[in-house]
């Protein structure tokens, strides 16, 4: 596996350095995703138009992000390996990143557990949108040298389990229901 593994990685983040308009895309995504997703989270929060029922469901895949980051942590107790630069030759690394284990993909948990609840909780035909932007927060870690397939594989399916695992709690907790509900009416615009 870990050789399919290194072959893959090389695939994709052998593509870097060879056009600068990818390469900042990539690091733009790889780097400042995190605010993206929260200013989109505002944004909609405050200017929705079915305001109630949009954040009800930004609380569930707020929810799903916590879920998803603790099982995240959980999984990396099970597997680990540092970031392909630590042990890999001619890695583009295009952006700083610690070293620490690197299994799985924080950003990727954290995009498929939250864009998941949306995708599922959406009937817009747009919806297809949230996955094709967690995938390519994946990918961007990969483009970038900071993470291996496998943490992007393993970081997908660990946020598309949780994203399930919150909605589940979220039909079926009432407590969960009550706050989501109280959350939901808060700051609302005078016309609501």
């Amino acid at each position: 596996m870990t050789n399919l593994d290194n072959q893959l990685f090389y695939s994709i983040n052998g593509l870097a350095g060879k056009n600068t308009l990818l390469d900042t895309f990539f690091i733009l995504v790889a780097k400042y995703s995190p605010i993206f997703l929260l200013l989109f989270f505002l944004i909609r929060w405050f200017f929705s138009k079915e305001i109630i029922e949009t954040r009800k469901n930004l609380f569930i895949a707020f929810f799903s992000g916590c879920v998803t980051i603790v099982l995240g942590r959980f999984a990396g107790l099970f597997y680990g390996h540092t970031q392909p630069f630590t042990t890999l030759q001619n890695v583009h690394k295009l952006i700083n990143h610690p070293i620490d284990n690197s299994f799985p993909s924080d950003h990727t948990l954290l995009f498929f557990g939250t864009l998941t609840v949306l995708f599922l909780s959406s009937k817009n035909v747009n919806r297809y949108w949230f996955l094709l932007v967690a995938a390519l927060v994946g990918l961007s870690r990969i483009w970038v040298g900071v993470h291996y397939p496998i943490d992007v594989l393993f970081g997908a399916l660990i946020g598309i389990i949780g994203a399930y695992l919150s909605i589940w709690i979220s039909q079926r907790a009432s407590i969960f229901r009550t706050l989501n509900n109280k959350i939901s009416h808060l700051f609302l615009p005078k016309n609501k």
